[in-house]
């Protein structure tokens, strides 16, 4: 029970940061040099040598690893990820569960594999002991896991010594990994070792199409041989440990993971930075951006968070930062959205650091995919990641900025605190979809709604739908009429962006639109209802659509609905314990739970149960009556044996009325239960509120408020904060006295300006 408190007692005993950092930058968190606490966990080490024929588009290495028990059981067996046969063929589980595409391209050529050539355990030759493995389903065409039997076995605390060689084409870039012309981005490149679990074996899974990695902390040492164009233009994580040597035509230069001096330095846990993967880049085209993240120029500029988050986590808390250089690999084409990539990602590096804890290494590396490589973009490595932009993005349509805060902020919910991807992804990706929106709101503010025209964009949207692309509208327009007997659809007429531009006239029909990050996390969330559990194994989901819409804005609606359940003080307090209690370590989806309530020091595993293990939906509505009280009429009795005798009519002073009286109904609607304010408003401007406890809703799923007074009711709202986005209709969370007439007149004017326009097009060249 104590070995999770010992990131907080460590805290504890750490000095208060005081003075520069190194390099002499006031305000940076300073070098920490107390012992390091020590993190549970096998550690694994790579010392890596790799080269590259980019004529064949072949890669040859060499691997040491050390591999150190640190479970309280012994292994006699070792299991291998080789991601790259999941390209291999059409037929790899990746592949089949993909329906054979690829970031929704056919793969049908540009395949990518792997193949061990030596392997050696303790000085021993074990490759004739390797097997395939398929531990989720038995395909026989799936490569992506190997086995070897090891001549001894490795006992609890020892470290083993394993020799790798492999050999390997490198696939064209259709998801995460590859080559694209002499563009180069390699990832999950090298045969990597599962995670061991003790008593539960080795949990090694194959490469699925919904899921991503999972593997043990440790150090890297990797040397790369390229030809000699990439010298000065490769992007690794970690940092280079001495400049290139160049022979002839060739360049050699090596990397560590993490940088020396982080090794040397402790961070705000009282732990040694370590990282659990090694991905790198090149290109010859690459123009090369450097600038450094100065904590206290964002402290300055985004003060009354930094105010917030220290009034939530105490006044003791050190909540400084280091500074960090970030370096932008950006294609020539774009090289004027540099500053917008490095901007992006100090956000990122500020707003998670203060709430999740800081950001430990030195440096950070920003990656923008060459064009055509697209489906390199938007995924994380530790300390380099990639982007993902096009030409002629604005500021206000927060591209490159959502995509580059979102894969940063993995350098947090992914690189510090390492869930299991394959079995819990929303552990990382909806936390970090989560924070990412939480941090646009506040750095980067509204986003602009865009249409785009080819390759031109236009910051307005259709305020109707337009024409059909497929059906009997499509057909009539002869724009796609399908054809019986064969596989295709006769296309008469195909409109360009040209076209489209004349015939939707956009400045003249469309309109304006903002959306807040948050509401659209909500927006995506409930789409569809929610068919699995968020606490779903990830290839274990229904389809794609489900996985997706779990892993990503399910759980961001989930935790922001737990931060109004909670309080933000309280929801701050919770995910910062665990994120320090977690940091370098494996949680599960258990131990988030238990560290949450233990850091906000509330009992909320009822939530737990019900919104990440359940598929429970919400939708509360508000109902009114409302009419002058009436006067007594007809006849009244004192009691049983009274006479009857006739009601006075009432008689009132000048501008005097009855009195108001009204009937609030409210309801819920599916089988959540959450606490609830209800606001009441007065035509007098006052208002008063009223809680529909929890325990309430359980007994029954109505609840009727009376009130009578000289006031009138002029609105009712439920939850009037929006503190849950669980609600799946705030359509019926209001009702008002008054309504707005002019409203659907503005909005039938815009539809109506919209589809006489194409109508207009469909009677002439449209059609």
């Amino acid at each position: 029970m104590l070995a999770p408190l010992l990131p907080v007692l460590v805290l504890l005993t750490l000095p208060a940061a005081s003075g520069g950092a190194s390099g002499g930058t006031p305000g940076a968190a300073p070098a920490r040099s107390v012992a390091s606490v020590e993190v549970p966990g096998n550690r694994v080490d790579y010392v890596i040598e790799a080269r590259v024929d980019t004529a064949e588009m072949r890669l040859s290495g060499r691997e040491t690893v050390r591999f150190t028990n640190r479970t309280k059981v012994a292994t006699t067996e070792l299991w291998f990820h080789l991601y790259w046969n999941a390209f291999a063929t059409n037929r790899s589980t990746h592949l089949v569960e993909s329906g054979g595409k690829l970031r929704g391209v056919d793969i049908d050529s540009g395949w990518g594999w792997q193949r061990v050539t030596a392997l050696s355990a303790g000085g021993v030759d074990v490759l004739a002991t390797l097997t395939i493995e398929t531990p989720d389903d038995d395909n026989p065409d799936d490569r992506s896991v190997v086995r070897c039997t090891l001549p001894r076995e490795v006992a609890p605390g020892e470290t083993l010594e394993v020799e790798v060689a492999w050999e390997a084409q490198i696939p064209r870039v259709r998801r995460r990994t590859g080559h694209k012309g002499d563009f180069l981005f390699i990832a999950q490149w090298f045969p990597k070792l599962g995670v061991f679990e003790g008593e539960r074996g080795w949990n090694c899974h194959q490469f699925h199409a919904p899921t991503e990695f999972f593997s043990d902390y440790g150090t890297y040492e990797v040397t790369l041989d390229l030809p000699a164009e990439y010298e000065g233009k490769i992007g690794t994580s970690g940092v280079a440990a001495e400049p290139p040597t160049r022979t002839g035509e060739r360049v050699r230069a090596r990397f560590v993971a993490p940088a020396m001096t982080d090794r040397e330095r402790v961070d705000a846990t009282g732990r040694t930075p370590w990282v659990h993967d090694f991905a790198w880049t090149a290109d010859p085209d690459f123009e090369v951006r450097s600038r450094t993240f100065h904590f206290n120029e964002w402290r300055a500029r985004f003060d009354t968070e930094a105010a917030e988050v220290q009034a939530a986590l105490g006044a003791d808390k050190n909540l400084s930062l280091r500074n960090v250089d970030v370096t932008v690999l950006i294609q020539p084409e774009r090289e004027r959205q540099w500053e917008r990539h490095y901007e992006a990602t100090c956000a990122a590096l500020y707003f998670y650091g203060l709430w999740f804890g800081e950001y430990p290494f030195s440096h950070i590396t920003v990656v923008d995919p060459a064009w055509g490589a697209s489906a390199a973009g938007g995924m994380e490595y530790p300390t380099i990641f990639t982007g993902g932009t096009r030409l002629f993005t604005t500021p206000r349509m927060h591209s490159p900025e959502g995509v580059v805060v979102h894969e940063a902020g993995h350098q947090f919910w992914y690189g510090l605190v390492a869930n299991n991807e394959f079995e819990s992804g929303w552990l990382d990706e909806g936390f970090n979809s989560f924070s990412d929106s939480e941090t646009m709101a506040r750095a980067f503010g509204r986003s602009s709604e865009t249409t785009w025209y080819s390759a031109l964009p236009i910051e307005r949207v259709a305020p109707v739908p337009g024409l059909a692309d497929s059906g009997v509208p499509a057909a009539l327009a002869a724009r796609r009429i399908p054809l019986p007997w064969v596989d295709w659809d006769l296309v008469p007429l195909q409109v360009g962006g040209a076209a489209e531009w004349w015939r939707d006239q956009p400045l003249l029909t469309f309109v304006r639109e903002t959306s807040d990050p948050r509401e659209n996390d909500r927006t995506r969330a409930l789409t569809d209802p929610a068919r699995d559990p968020l606490d779903t194994v990830g290839f274990r989901h229904l389809d794609q659509r489900s996985y997706a819409q779990n892993s990503y804005p399910r759980t961001a609606v989930s935790l922001r609905s737990l931060c109004g359940l909670v309080g933000r003080e309280r929801f701050l307090q919770g995910m910062r314990h665990y994120a320090e209690t977690w940091r370098y370590r494996h949680p599960t989806p258990q131990d988030f739970f238990d560290a949450f309530c233990a850091g906000a020091k509330v009992d909320v595993r009822w939530y737990f149960e019900e919104v990440f293990r359940g598929t429970g939906t919400l939708d509360w509505s508000v109902s009114v009556e409302q009419a002058r009280k009436k006067d007594a009429l007809g006849f009244a009795q004192a009691d049983a044996r009274a006479e009857w005798i006739e009601v006075p009519k009432v008689v009132r002073g000048e501008g005097e009325e009855a009195p108001w009286r009204a009937t609030v109904t409210l309801l819920r609607r599916g089988e959540l239960r959450l606490p609830v304010e209800v606001e009441l408003s007065f035509d007098d401007g006052t208002r008063e509120r009223r809680e529909w406890t929890r325990e309430a809703q359980g007994e029954q799923r109505w609840w009727k408020l009376e009130y009578e007074g000289a006031r009138k009711l002029a609105a009712v709202r439920v939850d009037p904060e929006h503190r849950y986005q669980l609600d799946v209709d705030r359509s019926n969370d209001a009702w008002h006295a008054e309504e707005d007439e002019l409203a659907p007149w503005r909005w039938s004017e815009r539809a109506f300006s919209r589809w006489l326009q194409l109508l207009h097009w469909q009677a002439g060249i449209g059609g």
